[in-house]
């Protein structure tokens, strides 16, 4: 376990920490001054994820002990042992352009690209349309009204896509459950951003938003499906950057098990199968 060294918060000069083993019973006391009424607290073991950095916060200072309150609490955190780690196709996609407005684009997920002739992909995984309405003229320095429309939809009978709600941080490493679900997918994602003059904008987005997906669905004649690659988005489309708010780029963190009808969703960061990737689209978690 690692916390923050005793008076001194994160961010400060002497940024520091101080780190301890657990006993027998699981237990690791942490002591110390913090003026920032809150401690980070990091748990690793052998065989098992990380909690992914959890942050403990205090309510109020108490001004007669000037002590945070609760005082000396008792923080429980279970780690997720490690399973099979699979290579898959992870990637961080970076703010691409969306080829064209008002028309479905395919996007290949093992090429990272948009198929021909915008791109090198071969295979439409995901159908991207974007629909922005024209932006009115505003005043100098005000915010320009925006009324923009993202819909995913896909190429087979059965592909389809599901929300899964997680925080982004202070949990497990592994994020989401191990396995990709086996029913439940929507063969249509719409998200809608919209702003008016005076009004608080409209924008569909949830920090704890994530999915899982299903591509490449192939079916018998009893309409029952025999092959289909599963995979997962980690945050939300846009997560990292605000929003595509009337500027047609997108930005999403996906991962693709390239193994027929495996559902497995456990990455392995050091078999990603794309290869030479910049350093802001390689992906490390798991």
């Amino acid at each position: 376990m690692i916390a923050n060294k005793p008076g001194v918060g994160w961010g400060g000069a002497g940024e520091n920490s101080v780190d301890g083993k657990t006993d027998t019973n699981g237990f690791c006391p942490v002591s110390g001054q913090t003026t920032a009424g809150f401690i980070g607290l990091s748990v690793w073991k052998d065989g098992y994820y990380g909690n992914g950095g959890q942050r403990v916060s205090t309510t109020n200072l108490d001004s007669v002990t000037h002590r945070w309150q609760p005082w000396n609490p008792t923080i429980d955190i279970v780690l997720k042992q490690m399973g099979d780690q699979v290579p898959m196709y992870a990637r961080r996609v970076q703010r691409i352009k969306i080829p064209v407005e008002d028309k479905p684009i395919g996007f290949d997920l093992m090429a990272g690209d948009w198929v021909a002739p915008y791109g090198k992909g071969e295979k439409s995984d995901f159908l991207v349309k974007f629909e922005s309405k024209p932006e009115p003229e505003v005043p100098p320095r005000e915010i320009r009204p925006f009324d923009v429309t993202l819909t995913l939809s896909f190429s087979n009978d059965g592909d389809g896509i599901q929300s899964i709600f997680e925080p982004p941080r202070g949990s497990s490493e592994l994020r989401l459950p191990r396995q990709a679900p086996a029913d439940g997918y929507e063969p249509v994602l719409i998200k809608h951003q919209q702003t008016e003059r005076g009004q608080v904008p409209h924008i569909e987005f949830r920090d704890d938003q994530n999915y899982f997906f299903r591509v490449r669905t192939k079916k018998d004649a009893q309409g029952n499906i025999v092959s289909a690659l599963y995979g997962k988005i980690a945050g939300d489309f846009n997560h990292d950057d605000g929003g595509f708010v009337a500027r047609g780029w997108l930005s999403f963190t996906y991962y693709l098990n390239p193994e027929p009808n495996s559902r497995n969703m456990e990455f392995d960061p050091k078999q990603n199968l794309f290869k030479n990737l910049p350093p802001l689209e390689r992906v490390s978690a798991p």
